[in-house]
């Protein structure tokens, strides 16, 4: 082998020499599959260290481009069938940054579901007689195994592009070409992958939902648990009239119950089956979708072959979802968070979800509210992102597709960790009762019902009796006193109108109650124990049907699976008649 001296500058040598090996690999002096020189041999050509030779050799090996095998030497990756109508590999370049990515994401995420997937056309395609039943048999022996395998030992090579040319790569390598070629009848990557990707949100779907729903019964519970426990409520963050803590919690309860019946809406939409779609023209083969969307627990197929895969609009939705759910939950996050201040005192949170300064003593800080309310913001990030992926995209099948499953699939683990740190976060949390009652007795905010009382009575109109109430606060300001007497009214009304107000001592001490003025409401809805106690009820009937919805979804998809594994069986058992 002759010398070759590198000589561009300013290039590293190891880069050079990988550059130089990729030459000859495309040009055919290096052939698919053979066998390159040894390290030594390399070195020796190139003029470099073994060293060198090893970093372009290892850079090409995670690459994809080369495959060492032991005690045999390092080998050229043949091409994937697929890739005939191309003449040279995939860039380094596209390997590390387009196909590995989206290649190792989807075995994390999908193996199984590409398997179950794989499967369920293979039954398919055995029912409509496409294929053979010893055909059908000899390859579901072959992949049902796989199923408790690691994902990647149907390979994970770049260079085959996706998780369904690597396994076409893997079966046809070990059942041969003609057998391994059957399960490409009817079927092609654009319906395999939205098909795939449907069952695999559907699967975190249900984990957000199982997550939902116990966050909803543990603030149900923080109601029942809080029944007439008085609390100022806030407008502008400033006191504004007595609620109690039952009223706030079924206010959280009653949003999250939206949010829960939004994403409970749009799984409907989701669980549609794209299989059998293929291309996006579907097929002159006599195949039976709606067999297949049955075999993989959808409730029907998206219709339009084109349509089905095309479509990521569910996407979109489960994120706008995600981002209202988030919403809520960084407001009320929001809500404890100033709540367990010093200022505050009505909220401590346990230790557990709390951390502490590196150098002042004294503190413990709410850490998982922190970083609740901070979460949330990556949610609408996610929609955004995948909006902004679709937008102007061809409405057909087209790589810029791939790129909304980033930002969705950290979307929907952003999801999941906000409402197990929310749910950890509430367990363990410690009112301080007697501070919350003492605020609300003492700040002003019961005055709205003095107003209320002076109207009822028909001794001013109200905003007479407003203007009155407004006044003697700031002249009680003015005389840096934190609250008003019944003196300070009567001043003002003989200053105004020429008289005093006809209420009474008693009645003005039963006025200034907190507890009074929320037992005195009596509009539907308010923070009184009757209309408190309603609503718990009715909220508590609505969510135990939302969890009777999701026990059905579940079932649905346990008929599915036992149907599924029945048609396995029935297949594998099958004999010639």
């Amino acid at each position: 082998m002759s010398d070759h001296t590198l000589k561009q500058k300013g290039i590293s040598l190891y880069y050079q020499v990988e550059t130089h090996i990729r030459e000859k690999i495309e040009s055919g002096e290096w052939a698919l599959g053979s066998r390159l020189p040894t390290e030594n041999e390399l070195a020796q050509h190139f003029n470099v260290s073994r060293t060198t030779v090893r970093q372009a050799v290892d850079g090409m090996i995670e690459a994809g481009l080369l495959t060492r095998r032991q005690g045999s030497g390092t080998y050229v990756v043949k091409s994937p069938y697929a890739r005939n109508r191309l003449n040279t590999q995939p860039s380094d370049t596209v390997c590390k940054y387009v196909y590995m990515p989206f290649l190792q994401d989807d075995l994390k995420r999908s193996y199984q579901n590409l398997l179950l997937t794989i499967i369920g056309h293979i039954l398919m395609l055995h029912r409509q007689k496409l294929i053979t039943r010893e055909d059908g048999q000899e390859l579901l022996r072959f992949i049902l195994p796989l199923m408790d395998r690691h994902a990647y030992t149907i390979g994970s090579n770049p260079l085959n592009e996706d998780c369904f040319l690597n396994f076409e790569q893997y079966l046809i390598s070990n059942l041969g070409l003609k057998l391994g070629s059957k399960i490409l009848i009817a079927r092609s990557r654009n319906d395999m992958t939205p098909t795939m990707m449907r069952m695999s949100v559907r699967d975190g779907l249900l984990v957000v939902y199982a997550r939902l729903m116990a966050l909803m019964r543990r603030i149900l519970a923080l109601a029942e648990e809080n029944q007439g426990r008085v609390i100022t409520g806030y407008t502008h963050w400033q006191p504004a009239q007595p609620i109690t803590l039952d009223h706030y919690f079924l206010a959280i309860a009653e949003a999250l119950e939206r949010d829960f019946a939004r994403l409970l809406n749009a799984y409907q939409r989701l669980n549609l089956s794209p299989l059998g779609s293929c291309a996006f023209a579907g097929t002159s083969y006599m195949i039976d979708r709606e067999y297949t969307a049955r075999l993989l627990g959808f409730d029907g197929i998206v219709a339009n072959t084109l349509d089905a895969v095309a479509s990521r609009d569910f996407l979109m939705e489960l994120s706008a979802d995600f981002s209202t759910l988030g919403s809520t939950i960084a407001r009320f996050s929001q809500d404890l968070y100033l709540w367990s201040t010093a200022e505050f005192g009505y909220v401590s949170f346990s230790d557990s979800t709390s951390c502490c300064s590196s150098i002042m003593p004294q503190k413990k800080n709410p850490l998982s509210a922190e970083h609740i309310k901070s979460r949330t913001a990556h949610l609408s990030s996610a929609y955004m992102d995948i909006v902004m992926c679709l937008k102007g995209t061809v409405y057909s099948h087209s790589r810029d597709l791939f790129e909304c499953m980033p930002p969705f699939w950290n979307c929907m683990e952003q999801m999941t960790s906000i409402l197990e740190l929310t749910l950890d976060m509430l367990h363990g949390i410690v009112f301080n009762y007697d501070r919350m009652e003492r605020l609300a007795d003492t700040n002003n905010s019961v005055l709205t019902d003095v107003s209320d009382f002076l109207e009822r009575r028909g001794e001013f109109p109200f905003r007479s009796a407003h203007n009155i109430v407004a006044l003697a606060i700031s002249e009680s300001a003015a005389k840096q006193r934190a609250g008003i007497a019944l003196s300070d009214l009567n001043y003002i009304s003989q200053k105004v109108y020429g008289h005093d107000t006809s209420i009474t001592e008693e009645e003005w001490a039963a006025l200034m109650s907190a507890h009074n003025s929320v037992s005195n409401k009596a509009s539907e809805g308010s923070p009184s124990p009757g209309s408190c106690r309603k609503m718990f009820l009715s909220l508590r009937a609505t969510v135990n049907r939302d969890g009777e919805c999701l026990d059905q979804l579940l079932n649905s998809l346990q008929l599915s699976e036992q149907f599924r594994l029945e048609q396995i069986n029935a297949l594998m058992n099958s004999t010639a008649n």
